[in-house]
Order: C-alpha cells, then sequence, then structure tokens
C-alpha cells in the first residue's frame, strides 16, 4: 500500500506538471438559457415540452420488429436509433446500475452487487404525491468511494435546481430521477396508474418498464436472482433459468403496449427516449436506443442514426450518455460530474429495416468477440509457446540433420515465426471482411484471421527479398504499421469489435488507438524503423536511415497521441524512450540518461499541450485528454490516477498474458542468445549480420516495460509487443543459421557473402 502511495502522488505530480506547463483558462460558460433557469422555483419551463425516458432492462434491436413490437418499430421509424453501450461500474450491468448510472452520470453500482446479487429495484415509500428510495443514502456513499466516484443524484439535483420536477414511474425510475436526498417528488407505482394530469407536471420523466427482466430476476430482498448473479466468477452452481420463446414474446408484446400507453399521453412537444436500461439475463451485450422529438436546437431528432462524442461511432452510443442527453433535451447545462456526452445524429438507410439490420449486425459481432476473446488469447498464448519450444527443439538438433533437412526445418521456423507475428495485424485486417453476416461467426471469425494471416507471410516471403536477413521481417512488421496508422486515420473501424482491439459490450474504449493495439504498432514500428536502415546504411546511406526513423517515429508518436486519431495518452510516454534509444542507435551515438531524460520532458510538455488544447474545446467536445486536464486542473485525477495503477497491478494476476511474456523473454535470452558450437548465440550472430535488428529489438522491449508502467493495461502491453518483436527476431536468426550452417561451416560463397552484409553493416 505504501508503494502504491509514492506511486499514486508520482503520477499525480506528473500530470499536474505536464498540464500546467501552460497557463489554464477559465472553463467554458454555461448557456444562457441554463444560466437563467438555475436557481428559483418559479423558472420558466422548457420551450420544447417535457423530456421522457423509458426504460426496458434487456430491450435489444433483434427483438423490435413490426409484428411483436408494432408501436416501438413506428416510433424507431420516425426517431434517431442505435446500439447503446451498457457498461457501468460492474462487468454485467444489472437494473439497479443501470438506473443509478443514469443518476449519477457516470458508472455507478448498487451496494448489492458487491456480493454478486442482480435483483430487480426496491419500491420506494411514498410520500404524499411523492416517494423516498430506501437506503438512498447508502447507495450514494457506496458509489462515491467506488472507483468512478458516481454522484448518485445528480440528475434529480440538476433538473430541481432549474425549477423543475421529475416523475417517476416504477421503481427503477425512482433511482434514476431522484435527487440526492434519494426523495422524487412525483411517482406513479406502474403505467397503468398514470395519466396526463401526472406527466403535464413534469419537466422530466423516468419510466420503468420491467417485464423483460421481470422473467429472470428476483424481486427486491429476494437474494440470488434466477440468473445466479455470478458476477465475475460469482456464486458458483446458479445458471440462468431457460425462459421459453412464448414467454419472451409475450413479455415484449406487454411492454410495446405500455411503450404505446404512454406516447398516448404526451403532447407532440415532447422528447421521447428509449433505452436497454441494463441486462435482463446473465449476458451482456448492446441494447437498443432511441431518441425522438424536437431537440434543443430545434433540429429534431426524426431519422437517423444516433451517435456521441463519448463513442464517436454512427449508430453506437453509452448508457452514461443518457443522463447529459435528458438535460441537454431540457436545456441545462451537464450536470457536474456527468461523463457522458449529449445523443445527436447521422445519416441512416432510408429503410427502417435495413438500418435495424445494420445495428443488429453490430451486435452480433460485439457479441462473438466478446465470447471468443478469452479463448482467442488463450489460443495465442498457446501458439506462441509451441512455437518457442519448437523452434528451441528445432536449433538444437540441427547439427544432426543433413543440409536438406536442415534447411527445410529452418525455412519452416521462419515461416511460422513470421506467421506468429503477424496473427495480431491479422486479426484486425479480418474486419475486411464481414465474417459477421455468416451463418456460424463464431467460426468465420476465426478463418477470416488465419486467412489473412497467410496471406501477409506469402506476401513477406513470395519475392526475391526473402533472401535477405531481415526484409521478411521488415514487410510483415511494415504491413502491421501501415494497417494501424492508416485504420487511425480512418477512424479505428478495424480496432473495433476485433480480438486484438476492443468491444463496445467492455466499454473500456470506443475510438482510437487501445492499448493491446498499442503495443503491435509501436513494435512494429519499431522493427520496420531497423529493418529500412539496415538497407539504407548497407548502402552507405546512414544520415538518411536517421531521417527515414524520425520521420515514420515522428508521425508515428503524433497518430498516436493526437485527439481524435489515436488519443492515447499513455502511449505516447510509453513510445518516446523506445523511439529515441533506436533513433540513437541507428545514428550511431551513445544512448545516455541526458538522453532518456531530456526525451522523456518533451514528451510530458507535448502532452501537457496536447490536453491544454483538447481542454480549451467545449466540454461536449472534449476527448478523455481534455476531460483529464480537467480533473487535473480541478483536483480530482487522483481516483482516476488510482483505478489505472490498480488495473496495471491487478494485471499480473493475467497468469496467460503473464506467462506468455515471461516465455518469450526467456527464449529471447536464453535460447536464441545461449552459446553454440560458434560460441556465440543465435541472436548475436545475427546482430553481427544486421547490426539494426538490435536498435529494434531494443527499443521495442524498452517500450513494452515503459507501457506496462504507464498503462493499465499492465502486463498485456510487454506480452503483445513481445508476441511480435521475438518472431521476428527469430525470422532474422533462422536466415542466419541458414547461411552459415550449425557449426559456421558454410561454404565459400556463403561465407564470402556473410562477409560483405557484414561489411556493408
Amino acid at each position: 500500500m505504501a508503494l502504491r502511495g509514492v506511486l499514486v502522488r508520482a503520477a499525480v505530480a506528473c500530470a499536474v506538471l505536464a498540464v500546467l506547463a501552460v497557463p489554464a483558462v477559465p472553463a467554458a460558460p454555461a448557456p444562457a438559457h441554463a444560466a437563467g433557469a438555475a436557481g428559483a422555483p418559479g423558472a420558466q419551463r422548457p420551450p420544447h415540452g417535457p423530456v421522457v425516458l423509458i426504460g426496458v432492462p434487456g430491450l435489444r434491436w433483434a427483438e423490435i420488429d413490426p409484428g411483436v413490437t408494432p408501436r416501438l418499430w413506428r416510433l424507431a421509424d420516425r426517431s434517431a436509433i442505435g446500439d447503446m453501450s451498457i457498461r457501468s461500474a460492474t462487468s454485467r450491468t444489472c437494473p439497479v446500475d443501470g438506473w443509478l448510472t443514469v443518476s449519477a452520470g457516470e458508472r455507478a453500482l448498487s451496494e448489492r452487487r458487491r456480493h454478486f446479487v442482480c435483483e430487480l429495484p426496491e419500491p420506494p415509500r411514498r410520500e404524499g404525491a411523492g416517494a423516498r428510495v430506501p437506503g438512498f443514502a447508502e447507495l450514494a456513499a457506496a458509489n462515491a468511494d467506488s472507483p468512478y466516484s458516481a454522484r448518485v443524484g445528480l440528475l434529480g439535483d440538476a433538473v430541481r435546481a432549474a425549477g423543475g420536477e421529475t416523475l417517476a414511474v416504477g421503481p427503477g425510475a425512482a433511482l434514476a430521477a431522484a435527487d440526492a436526498r434519494g426523495r422524487v417528488p412525483r411517482y406513479v407505482p406502474d403505467v397503468h396508474a398514470l395519466d396526463r394530469a401526472d406527466l403535464a407536471g413534469a419537466w422530466l420523466t423516468a419510466v420503468d418498464l420491467d417485464d423483460l427482466a421481470d422473467l429472470y430476476l428476483a424481486p427486491p430482498g429476494g437474494g440470488h436472482g434466477a440468473d445466479g448473479g455470478a458476477e465475475d466468477g460469482g456464486a458458483a452452481g446458479q445458471t440462468p433459468v431457460p425462459v421459453g420463446g412464448s414467454h419472451r414474446l409475450a413479455a415484449l408484446a406487454r411492454v410495446d403496449a405500455q411503450v404505446g400507453r404512454v406516447l398516448d399521453l404526451l403532447p407532440p412537444t415532447a422528447t421521447v427516449a428509449v433505452a436497454g436500461i441494463s441486462v435482463d439475463t446473465g449476458e451482456s451485450e448492446l441494447n437498443a436506443a432511441l431518441l425522438h422529438g424536437p431537440g434543443p436546437d430545434g433540429a429534431g431528432h426524426h431519422g437517423g442514426f444516433l451517435t456521441s462524442e463519448s463513442t464517436r461511432r454512427t449508430g453506437l452510443v453509452t448508457l452514461t450518455d443518457v443522463t447529459t442527453t435528458l438535460t441537454r433535451s431540457l436545456e441545462l447545462p451537464a450536470p457536474p460530474g456527468a461523463v457522458g456526452r449529449a445523443w445527436s445524429q447521422r445519416e441512416r438507410p432510408p429503410e427502417l429495416a435495413e438500418a435495424v439490420a445494420d445495428l443488429v449486425g453490430f451486435n452480433t459481432a460485439a457479441q462473438v468477440v466478446e465470447s471468443l476473446m478469452a479463448g482467442f488469447f488463450s489460443l495465442l498464448v498457446a501458439v506462441q509457446l509451441l512455437i518457442y519450444a519448437a523452434a528451441a527443439v528445432t536449433l538444437k538438433r540441427l547439427g544432426r540433420r543433413d543440409r536438406h533437412t536442415r534447411d527445410a526445418a529452418l525455412t519452416l521456423t521462419r515461416v511460422v515465426a513470421l506467421g506468429g507475428a503477424a496473427f495480431p495485424v491479422s486479426s484486425y485486417l479480418a474486419n475486411l471482411i464481414p465474417w459477421w453476416r455468416a451463418p456460424a461467426p463464431e467460426l468465420a471469425l476465426p478463418a477470416c484471421v488465419l486467412l489473412v494471416d497467410a496471406a501477409v507471410v506469402a506476401a513477406a516471403t513470395a519475392g526475391p527479398w526473402r533472401r535477405e536477413i531481415l526484409a521478411p521481417m521488415t514487410a510483415v512488421a511494415g504491413v502491421t504499421t501501415a494497417v494501424l496508422f492508416v485504420d487511425m486515420c480512418t477512424g479505428a473501424n478495424l480496432q473495433l469489435n476485433s480480438p486484438t482491439g476492443y468491444t463496445p459490450i467492455v466499454g473500456g474504449r470506443f475510438y482510437g488507438l487501445g492499448n493491446i493495439a498499442f503495443a503491435t504498432f509501436a513494435t512494429g514500428m519499431l522493427m520496420t524503423v531497423a529493418g529500412i536502415a539496415h538497407a539504407l546504411i548497407a548502402r552507405g546511406r546512414r544520415r538518411w536511415a536517421v531521417a527515414a526513423a524520425l520521420v515514420i517515429g515522428a508521425a508515428t508518436v503524433f497518430v498516436i497521441g493526437w485527439p481524435g486519431l489515436g488519443t492515447d495518452f499513455g502511449g505516447v510516454m510509453a513510445l518516446a524512450p523506445g523511439l529515441t534509444v533506436t533513433v540513437l542507435m541507428i545514428a550511431g551515438r551513445r544512448v545516455t540518461t541526458g538522453w532518456l531524460l531530456g526525451v522523456g520532458a518533451a514528451a510530458a510538455a507535448l502532452l501537457g499541450l496536447m490536453a491544454y488544447l483538447d481542454y480549451r474545446r467545449p466540454p461536449t467536445e472534449r476527448s478523455h485528454f481534455g476531460q483529464f486536464a480537467g480533473q487535473v486542473l480541478q483536483g480530482e485525477a487522483g481516483p482516476v490516477l488510482t483505478r489505472k495503477l490498480d488495473a496495471m497491478l491487478g494485471s499480473l494476476g493475467n497468469w496467460q498474458l503473464t506467462l506468455l511474456a515471461a516465455g518469450a523473454l526467456v527464449f529471447l535470452f536464453a535460447v536464441l542468445n545461449s552459446p553454440t558450437n560458434w560460441r556465440m548465440g543465435t541472436l548475436q550472430r545475427a546482430y553481427e549480420h544486421a547490426p539494426m535488428l538490435r536498435a529494434g529489438l531494443t527499443g521495442s522491449l524498452l517500450t513494452a516495460v515503459a507501457g506496462f508502467v504507464v498503462n493499465d493495461s499492465g502486463i498485456a502491453i510487454p506480452a503483445l509487443a513481445l508476441t511480435v518483436a521475438v518472431p521476428l527476431t527469430l525470422s532474422a536468426c533462422t536466415w542466419v543459421l541458414r547461411r552459415e550452417g550449425p557449426r559456421g561451416g558454410a561454404s565459400a560463397p556463403d561465407r564470402a557473402g556473410a562477409g560483405a552484409d557484414a561489411a556493408r553493416a
């Protein structure tokens, strides 16, 4: 704990220095309407009419159609629609968590979730026309102390401060609409008791339709729900109770009828949001969301795909966006502490059926990747370790084989090594193929990855360049670099729903460069630079080699760090020392501590400048760079850094990735670098033929270590970096073994060629 405290204080100090390196500017002023509306109960009503949120746990687009849910279908045809990531403070958002997240505008959780219980919200206690949520103070305290510091009651307080009142229909809605004291001014127990008079007096109405969740979950106080409530490996032996299709269809029909009743009671000027507020079973996926109404700017939401600055994805929004969307629809400022962004709309296909099919397909891709991710990484670890073991055996037995058998074994080893290094980039390129539309997408995805991997390796080994020591390695590394560079410049679409990218179900990142992709991208770039430098220096053009390294490295740092492209704060800090070492070694300069400290300071200043520029943008347009700058300036960065430090240290508990990183290092330094009949390790012999290999590998290892320290993904950074760097290094070592033989007994032409290569290097 003492070490953690020291690290947190050091991280906060560095962040403050980086952000405060330039003068701060005042936060953007609140809109004029909001300023005038705040305060007195006599403030005027919003100009566009009431705002209504209808929350339906478990509502998904795959189940909305004109036959079963005609009212929802017709409403969707006149609304902006999208998939919604419902991730809250836990990996599975139960109804209480979902409604509390709407209340706080930040990822929240119920106190019972600490005991792996998933249940329906408890009915509030009536107080006149309103009600009070039982145990609300305990919920607020638990969330204030959570890693996200969620302020439960934020939404209700924002409406009350503007002079308005909230109406809650149902227990879950009371959680969302209550103020910080846990009180709702107006409360109706269910939709059937609702009338126009109730709606007429409320600025904001929240409606809880829990018919789908009621099929699976326990009532309040009922202990574990029927879904078993096994959050992250919780209570064992409890599984979801299967519910027949007819029961599900009947529940959907009831939800549709209740939505229709609410719509019939509303005036034409009302803004209506319908959202699948949480899961209804034990499985998390993307739920349905739609928004209909005039909108605060008068443009309206009458047809299109939903989007927000939180995701920067057409057709994708988040649960935390709901709070800001509701307050913006009321023309109120975003409540302090709400991290979401207001929903807006973009163009969609003219036919609703086609638009819904796109949303269903996107959810299918996210579900498949989420379900296969654990197995994918297990397979990746197993394949990589198998490559290392097979290569170690092959290298050990080379002297016992005839030349033809030895050459065939080394050629195969080189191809397999290149295939292992190309595996991460192949998982991104596979998204160019619409595998999610296949009848069996769970099989189509790995098949596409293997197909693309084979194509990349074939391109790297097919031409005359295959005879060069670093050319095939450079080809694979270059493809990795180019693919991720272009992907970030075009919206990072290949990383989304990729096994080595990120998924909206997990909700860790929605745009830019993911942590695992960073490890792949940075390593690929450094090894590419090494290969290019080797070719240029061999032709006597060291200055060109240094210039190429600087240009490629600078472009990489820019695309990683720039808000709206990579938007990876930690990536710039992690890459800076590795790139510096690689460039210095290419230039033939000595690597000193002064160089590393100077580059580190420059990187911190650059990040501070980018965060400052992002902070100057309107709050609704800031990326997490600007958000973090604001947290530092307001003294709220400590919990964020603590959460990331906990995640980094906790990543060491991922034994698979830890084993992968350890196995790669052992193979690199104990197998490839072990003495042979040359009395020198194979890796050292490879350095003699291609000194720039040492530059790329050293820079990659340093970046991997720095990435582990500054990134919340922790051990995943070095594990994936080594997954690329070590097989690429092995491919160069097999060239040396094939050229010189197991005892250094190369033929005269081979020896002459090797000597020429070394002389040029």
